[in-house]
């Protein structure tokens, strides 16, 4: 793996841009998001410039999005959803059925 500055962009953009669409978002709302323009934004995804460490932390905040994927693509699957229902609220539980559910809904009718 190269790992010279513009590999480095060009491989976060093209995992930040699949963990935007997955989450189904638009360029346009994580422009908003980052308080950068549009056109930024898509320099970002396509490499031409490089996500700042403050812009990460805001991803991260507000979608989960882990920078260290972002940064090596090492993806932390430890997740175990028997786990987390029984240490979840109500509220958590229901949230997380509603995302699932809108999420296996998107995958049905073929769309990112």
């Amino acid at each position: 793996m190269r790992t010279d500055k513009k590999d480095i962009n060009i491989n976060i953009g093209m995992r930040l841009q699949a963990a935007r669409e997955n989450i189904g978002c638009t360029q346009e709302i994580f422009a908003e998001e980052l308080d950068v323009s549009v056109e930024h934004y898509r320099k970002i995804e396509s490499g031409q410039y490089g996500l700042q460490p403050e812009k990460m932390l805001v991803l991260y905040i507000k979608y989960k999005i882990d920078p260290t994927y972002l940064i090596t693509g090492e993806k932390n699957h430890n997740f175990d959803v028997d786990t987390f229902l029984a240490n979840s609220t109500r509220e958590e539980r229901d949230q997380f059925i509603d995302r699932m559910l809108a999420y296996m809904k998107k995958l049905m009718l073929g769309r990112p």
